[in-house]
């Protein structure tokens, strides 16, 4: 019989949401060998991995240091969530000044943080993303089988108004004109949002090829101000490439 892959489950800047999917995916713990899962695990070692899940982004020296011997050890490096692969709501920090930010804590001088918290792949080689907020549990399970049978993980890179035309929902912005990102964020949710009526709100970052120019200007003829289109971006893929053009003032 194949030796099990060796696993490890990382945390860094983040919630735990998107590591904690794996306890929705019991069935699959039995192929798998957790060699190093805080969450999971009571003890951990970290050693030679086939798989490195990755969550969280890079906020402090400490993380930059161990993310780059977990790149070492593993033989895939997978990031799982959008603060790993966007810098999540903490890199809206980015935006502004850090000695502004750190005013809120009563005693500031002990927050040892990097001037930018930052997603994995500006630190390490990542081999493949699986995008949101938290990640889709039979996302994660279709990487895991994948791997286990030698295929392509199949991950959604379409917009999630694919998804919407597949439920067959009524177009939120034009039968209501509710403001909505799913012409340029990710599929992968099955258009929770959009199925109860209201607008996506961009938890799965942007698609490929993401058209967000097109988009801000749909939103400003629909007569939404700068200052509320800015609003709709400011989420945990606001550092994404496509995302940060908004909120830097390059889109419009």
């Amino acid at each position: 019989m194949k030796d099990k892959p060796r696993v490890g489950v990382f945390k860094f800047s983040s919630c735990d949401g998107c590591q904690a999917t794996f306890f929705d995916l019991p069935s699959l713990w039995g192929y798998l060998d957790f060699k190093y899962w805080l969450l999971g695990k009571s003890k951990n070692e970290l050693e030679v991995l086939d798989i490195a899940f990755v969550e969280g982004s890079v906020s402090t020296q400490e993380e930059a240091e161990f993310i780059r011997e977990i790149r070492e050890k593993a033989r895939l490096l997978v990031t799982i969530g959008a603060c790993a692969t966007s810098g999540g709501i903490q890199a809206l920090r980015n935006f502004g000044r850090l000695e502004e930010l750190s005013s809120v804590y009563p005693e500031p001088e002990f927050i040892k943080v990097l001037e930018r918290s930052t997603p994995i792949s500006e630190h390490v080689k990542v081999d493949y993303e699986i995008y949101g907020c938290p990640i889709n549990p039979h996302v994660l399970e279709n990487f895991v089988k994948a791997f286990l049978h030698d295929r392509r993980p199949e991950i959604p890179s379409y917009p999630l108004c694919m998804e919407c035309k597949l439920r067959g929902n009524i177009c939120v912005m034009d039968a209501y004109r509710i403001p909505c990102l799913g012409p340029v964020v990710r599929a992968g949710c099955g258009a929770l949002c959009p199925s109860v009526g209201r607008g996506c709100y961009g938890c799965f970052g942007p698609c490929k090829g993401a058209n967000v120019e097109s988009l801000v200007s749909w939103f400003e003829q629909m007569g939404m101000s700068r200052k509320d289109v800015i609003k709709l971006f400011e989420n945990e893929n606001a550092y994404s490439e496509a995302f940060r053009k908004v909120l830097e003032g390059k889109v419009g």
